[in-house]
């Protein structure tokens, strides 16, 4: 019998008089003695889905779970967040209940903003920090944004904007106005939660950090501005392919988040 995978982080587990919301968390292939957890943050208008394939490629001493943010896939009918603040509070919420063991934060675009400010929030509300943290696909938060925000064009500027820079928007979707009519308004809100945020200084998060990219993503030489932003070391991977790379590959990806994430002794405790 082919086995069901669930996209939600199966049962509701407990932690004292706390609960893991299904909804925040997906762990499509669960393991429970795994040594390390890798929580997995998605681009601009993606959702959990998008690491589903990486479960089956990492060894059993990872267990992957990735994040669902609202207003996509199972959290369709909820609002999506417009700011960065709001949003890393909620994800901080969410997936506080399984930072029980040693994990490693794993963020692609916009994702990897995300996850480097949750980062610095668990820091500051004294919770336990990532060993390791690899950021994908989206220059240092300390590189000015010399491009015109996005959100506040047109819907029609907006996806046409989004095509000719970076080719965001598969065909099946601009060819379907239902699908574009929920797709506009969840990736209009994610380009406001990183086009509005200010990057604040603080002192480097205590992890290694690894830097991926894809070669012919104009943002991956905008990425090593990442590395003073911790204090752990830093390693740079760039694979074949542009800013959406992880898509053709997923393989060559988890070698390297495998080796990556298991090597760093973890921030934890």
């Amino acid at each position: 019998m082919k086995r069901r995978v669930s996209t939600k982080y199966v049962v509701t587990r407990m932690r004292g008089n706390r609960s893991v919301r299904a909804s925040w968390l997906a762990c499509p292939q669960p393991r429970p003695d795994a040594a390390l957890r890798l929580i997995c943050f998605p681009h601009a208008g993606g959702g959990a889905a998008s690491f589903h394939p990486f479960a089956a490629l990492l060894p059993p001493a990872i267990e992957m779970m990735a994040v669902q943010l609202p207003g996509r896939e199972t959290r369709l009918g909820e609002a999506p967040f417009r700011a960065m603040a709001p949003l890393v509070e909620a994800v901080q919420r969410g997936i506080a209940p399984v930072l029980d063991k040693p994990f490693a934060f794993f963020g692609h675009s916009m994702g990897a903003l995300v996850a480097f400010e949750l980062a610095r929030a668990l820091r500051r509300s004294g919770m336990p920090l990532p060993g390791s943290i690899v950021v994908s696909g989206r220059r240092a938060p300390t590189v000015p944004n010399t491009e015109a925000p996005l959100h506040v064009l047109s819907d029609t500027a907006f996806v046409d904007a989004l095509v000719r820079r970076y080719d965001a928007i598969p065909r099946v979707i601009r060819d379907e106005p239902e699908l574009m009519a929920l797709f506009i308004p969840v990736m209009k809100a994610d380009f406001a939660t990183f086009e509005t945020h200010v990057h604040q200084d603080e002192a480097p998060l205590p992890c290694a950090v690894g830097l991926y990219g894809g070669r012919s993503d104009p943002q991956t030489q905008q990425m090593p501005g990442w590395a003073p932003l911790f204090a752990g070391p830093a390693r740079t991977r760039l694979f074949d392919g542009g800013h959406f790379y992880l898509a053709d590959q997923r393989r060559a990806v988890a070698a390297a988040l495998a080796e990556d994430v298991l090597a760093p002794a973890p921030a934890f405790g």
